[in-house]
């Protein structure tokens, strides 16, 4: 009989401690070493200002998983930093399991960097020039650069998954032009149009170019794939807007003499002062591969040839 009786008292002990641990979770101050047991209904008042509790999980044979809450004067308790990429899953019946957190990685755009390529020219019309005149804008394409420095970046999240949004900010594009006929530049004649500039035919040209500097803006859209890991496949397209600021002709040779000499010429040469550009990226992590098409004409109508630049080249982002 008092052996049934004990095994009375202890059901209902354990009956007892159960329903009151169903709703609690194991905690260990960090200043101390002891291990407590408290119900959530008194966990915000069993920390006292400017104290701090972590819960653990040594369920596994892993790292233990820490989670450190910080006592508030004004709105009780909150969480301020997750040990080991983890949290608190609530699940039925006031349960708690501590799991892997599936958070996202806030969206940043692959915009800001340095992107280098080659340029050429399309859908060019030199009709309104004599026979002779056709092409003299025709480039060297293996010599034809362009460098973007992008400097500023703003991104714009779209989706709860951060992977997808808008992307704006600054840059400057330089382009260096150099002509396939070395002894063949640009001037304006006497009606402000663009012509070709014969370079005397005794003189040994080294360089021939065209050269220009835009201030660039972009409106771009970017995805990227998976969503959860900082290294991602990212695909990006939209426009680029430009201003022109600054553009000039330069020439490099040796004269009859063989003294090496140095042409300039600065101007607007008729071109349009801005321009838009459609433009596409794909990459992984830092690198990508990019390309743009000059919607605008280069020169003003009727003023130059029409030409529409393109350009393809390799980019890394920071």
């Amino acid at each position: 009989m008092k052996t049934l009786l004990s095994f009375f008292t202890i059901f209902l002990t354990l009956n007892v401690m159960a329903a009151k641990i169903q709703d609690s979770v194991i905690l260990e101050e960090v200043r101390q070493t002891k291990k407590t047991i408290k119900t959530t209904a008194d966990l915000q008042d069993s920390l006292r200002s400017d104290r701090e509790m972590q819960i653990t999980d040594t369920s596994t044979s892993l790292k233990k998983s820490k989670i450190r809450i910080l006592s508030s004067s004004h709105n009780g308790l909150s969480i301020i930093s997750s040990g080991n990429d983890t949290e608190i899953e609530i699940l039925g019946n006031h349960k708690y399991k501590n799991r892997k957190s599936k958070s996202h990685q806030k969206f940043n755009g692959h915009w800001c960097g340095f992107n280098f390529g080659f340029v050429n020219f399309t859908h060019t019309d030199y009709s309104d020039y004599p026979v002779g005149e056709q092409n003299f804008m025709e480039l060297d394409y293996a010599n034809s650069f362009v460098m973007q420095f992008n400097i500023l970046q703003q991104s714009i999240n779209l989706v709860p998954r951060n992977n997808f949004g808008l992307i704006t900010g600054l840059g400057l594009e330089y382009q260096r032009l150099r002509f396939e006929n070395k002894h063949q530049s640009i001037t304006l004649d006497e009606n402000k149009r663009v012509v070709p500039y014969a370079i005397h035919p005794d003189w040994k040209v080294k360089r021939n170019s065209f050269k220009t500097l835009y201030l660039t803006v972009p409106l771009l859209m970017e995805v990227q794939f998976p969503a959860r890991i900082r290294k991602k496949i990212h695909i990006s397209a939209g426009f680029m807007g430009g201003i022109r600021l600054h553009s000039k002709t330069k020439i490099v040779y040796n004269n009859l003499n063989g003294n090496k000499k140095k042409e300039k010429n600065s101007g607007s040469f008729n071109m349009v002062p801005v321009k838009a550009d459609v433009v596409a990226r794909i990459g992984y992590h830092n690198l990508n591969i990019w390309g743009s098409y000059t919607l605008t004409r280069m020169f003003q109508s009727n003023k130059g040839p029409e030409l529409h630049p393109y350009s393809l080249g390799l980019g890394i982002s920071f």
